[in-house]
């Protein structure tokens, strides 16, 4: 292989590695919480999900080297890097290294108090320490990986001059939890086959389908509630945006109420992108809303 080969492989790895559209993702959702803030500094709120989205990639990386043991096992992960022996270890620790160097090197310059910096540490401890470990032993560790997402957006409020305490951080934490768990039981259903193999607990081991199923509506339905909440905060600036809000958040909720019941089939890659898609639509509408009015 010649160097401009091998080069690009490198490249290409480090970016499974690090789940790059994840985090990429990640640092948008900073970037939205600083701009509900704060509107008008676009380069701080640039530098603020540039932060975030370093801080996300090193934690991924690392989580990739703590589970290269058992993505050799699964369908949907033994293609990875690490198990396919595409880059070492000690390549992967010291893209964590960089990662998370640049990361708080970049925080550091954006913030004005030591919060936001302990709210990043905090994030980084629960999804590397407490939900990457859990993972293997209960289903419960979704809880502490849903609460480090959700501080994300969090932090970019914080960074942007929010108040701690103000209804906006409440929308913005329960907006993130509650997309994170769906997010992860599409995952699960779409590669049924991988979780059936007993590696990580899962849901199959508590519930039918048909409970699964109704839980999902549930979820979904809570998603929508708190996205269409949105649409009430002072801060959103425009009619046509409060509508959009609206329009998206009932939009998710009736396809995925389509899906779970008119539909035999259900199509799990589909509604993965539906997901993620207006969750991704809902920020762009609120900062793009608030910055051109």
């Amino acid at each position: 292989m010649g160097f401009g080969a091998r080069f690009w492989t490198v490249i290409k790895s480090g970016a499974v590695l690090a789940k790059l559209p994840l985090c990429l993702f990640i640092g948008f959702s900073a970037l939205f919480g600083f701009m509900l803030a704060d509107p008008t500094d676009y380069l701080r709120a640039f530098l603020t999900g540039t932060a975030l989205f370093f801080l996300a990639a090193g934690a991924a990386t690392l989580n990739s080297i703590q589970e290269h043991h058992v993505d050799a096992h699964l369908e949907r992960t033994r293609n990875r890097p690490l198990p396919r022996g595409t880059v070492s270890r000690l390549h992967a620790g010291i893209q964590t290294v960089l990662l998370f160097g640049a990361g708080w090197i970049v925080l550091y310059t954006v913030v004005k108090t030591g919060f936001p910096l302990g709210a990043a540490l905090i994030a980084v401890a629960l999804y590397n320490g407490i939900y990457t470990p859990l993972k293997t032993k209960t289903v419960l560790a979704i809880v502490p990986g849903s609460v480090c997402g959700a501080l994300v957006p969090y932090i970019g409020w914080l960074i942007g001059g929010g108040v701690k305490t103000a209804f906006e951080p409440f929308l913005l934490i329960s907006l993130m939890i509650l997309w994170q768990i769906p997010h992860f039981w599409l995952i699960l259903l779409r590669y049924r086959d991988d979780y059936q193999k007993g590696v990580f607990p899962s849901l199959f081991s508590y519930f039918q389908d048909s409970s699964i199923r109704r839980l999902f509506i549930t979820w979904i339905g809570a998603l929508a509630s708190v996205m269409a909440l949105f649409a009430t905060l002072p801060s959103i600036n425009g009619v046509m945006v409060r509508i959009l809000i609206i329009v998206n958040s009932f939009t998710l909720l009736v396809w995925f109420l389509l899906s779970f019941t008119m539909v035999r089939t259900v199509n799990y890659k589909l509604l993965f992108f539906v997901l993620n898609g207006a969750l991704f639509l809902h920020m762009a509408i609120i900062t793009i809303g608030n910055t051109w009015s």
